[in-house]
């Protein structure tokens, strides 16, 4: 994505039009089925996007918040930043004074954290050898052993730096990549590189000097995917993973009751990368896997919503909507942005916070409800847990569920209404739980006691008694709950 507070269009745009009245739902039933395995969760799958003008990126208090998330993956340099990025002079810095923070910096942040990381080469204004470089200096000079790579950043966009002949064309990317990809490999044979995509056979046609074909269906297409898949197949470099961003909304157009539908389509994303791969790619398809490496809610100009409670709940059901999809690994934007007064501050948005921030913390060192999400998801699922089916009778009520590793079923549950408290009835299959289990809460009175200074922040915790077979359960307006059941 995008500079500090400087965003342009990106995916997944969905403006105008308000959703159809949906009836207000005071008992809703979710039924569990611990014997329907869907997948095995991505060790990577939870990340989140770190940046070069993050000062505090690498000071104690940041590096405890992203443990305390169960962040997995940290991504680096900065979206947009990356296509005008040249990290050796980032890390020698103007006169011989280091930029902060830099690579280095970064590199012992994500040590300090546990976390695997995503580097995104400078595609833009850089070259396949600066990019060779850089991975040489990362996993030869210094041994940080960083094994995700991603060649540019949403290339396809007129918005990206491109100092190319010709500038967001997808031919030319294709045979940029491959020369990335080849000398980056020669470098470090362990890691893994990902190309940029979107979905859509005919979405960002930007040069129609070099057609692909489906081989498949037989029509000729000039899309972005279509045309980079096809290029890379014929010079025979193929990436490992496809790299996707997602933004559900335009500035000015948004709306909390559609944003709280909008992760339901994840799946049809997915179902369309995975198809291009397999019309594209042919059996050599089936071992690129798809990646999301930007997600929140609007594309540009964040308003109060990316700081609302409303957020964090998208937030958490985009994640358990990508759990039941073959994306492996989900990267939020971002850890830390900066305030914005200048944009949607409407009435008909929820939230007090009378600004927009992408970040999850701010620079003052207090933290948004996204930060309370991430807690809330650590507590629910971790890489190689098991995802298995949970169905809700409503649309109001997001339910999600994981056998963890330890052979504890978590529930997520999410009230997507605002003012309604909704009792669930729970319907567990192939699993009989103790009769004690432990409920881990976030809502309205924990946000509002960040405003207020009254009451507790943050996620709570209880012991919820009554669990069997078939059992209800409270959940009250606009809140994330997880209960972690035993088994018996």
């Amino acid at each position: 994505m995008k500079t500090t507070l400087q965003c342009l269009a990106a995916a997944s745009i969905l403006i105008g039009g308000a959703l159809p009245a949906i009836a207000q739902a005071t008992a809703v039933t979710v039924h569990v089925n611990a014997g329907v395995v869907l997948q095995t969760v991505s060790p990577t799958m939870i990340g989140i996007n770190t940046a070069v003008w993050d000062k505090h990126l690498d000071e104690p208090y940041t590096i405890n918040r992203i443990r305390q998330m169960g962040i997995a993956i940290l991504r680096f340099p900065g979206g947009s930043t990356s296509d005008g990025y040249h990290w050796e002079a980032g890390i020698r810095g103007k006169d011989g004074v280091p930029s902060h923070p830099n690579f280095d910096d970064f590199a012992q942040v994500a040590k300090g954290a546990n976390a695997q990381a995503m580097i995104t080469v400078n595609y833009g204004t850089g070259t396949a050898a600066e990019a060779a470089a850089w991975v040489k200096y990362s996993n030869i000079t210094k041994h940080y052993g960083f094994k995700y790579w991603e060649v540019g950043n949403e290339c396809y966009g007129g918005w990206e730096k491109d100092t190319h002949p010709i500038p967001h064309d997808p031919y030319t990317y294709a045979t940029e990549a491959a020369k990335y990809i080849t000398e980056m490999k020669a470098v470090d044979p362990t890691i893994k590189v990902g190309i940029v995509v979107q979905t859509g056979e005919d979405a960002y046609a930007n040069n129609k000097d070099h057609p692909a074909v489906n081989p498949v269906t037989g029509v000729t297409h000039y899309g972005w995917t279509p045309v980079v898949l096809a290029t890379m197949k014929s010079l025979h470099v193929l990436p490992d993973f496809l790299i996707y961003h997602r933004y559900e909304q335009a500035p000015h157009h948004e709306s909390d009751a559609r944003l709280l539908q909008d992760a339901k389509t994840w799946a049809k994303d997915a179902a369309n990368l995975e198809a291009m791969k397999h019309d594209y790619l042919g059996l050599a398809g089936k071992q690129i896997q798809i990646v999301c490496t930007e997600n929140n809610s609007v594309y540009s100009n964040p308003g109060k919503q990316t700081t609302s409670l409303v957020n964090a709940l998208y937030l958490a059901d985009s994640v358990g909507n990508l759990l039941k999809t073959p994306f492996r690994t989900w990267i939020w934007w971002d850890l830390r942005n900066g305030v914005d007064t200048s944009n949607n501050l409407s009435p008909n948005l929820y939230g007090w916070r009378q600004y927009g921030d992408y970040g999850v913390l701010q620079l003052d060192r207090d933290e948004y409800p996204t930060f309370y999400a991430f807690r809330m998801l650590k507590h629910f699922v971790r890489g190689g847990d098991r995802v298995i089916k949970a169905v809700s009778t409503s649309n109001r009520v997001g339910a999600f569920g994981c056998l963890q590793q330890d052979g504890d079923l978590a529930l997520l549950l999410i009230n997507k209404s605002p003012n309604n408290i909704v009792s669930v009835s729970l319907q567990l299959k192939a699993f009989k739980p103790a009769s004690e289990a432990t409920e881990f809460f976030y809502g309205k009175p924990e946000d509002n006691a960040a405003r207020t200074g009254i009451g507790l922040r943050g996620v709570q915790r209880e012991v919820f008694h009554g669990v069997n077979s078939h059992f209800t359960i409270k959940l009250q307006p606009y809140s994330l709950t997880t209960l972690v059941m035993h088994r018996r």
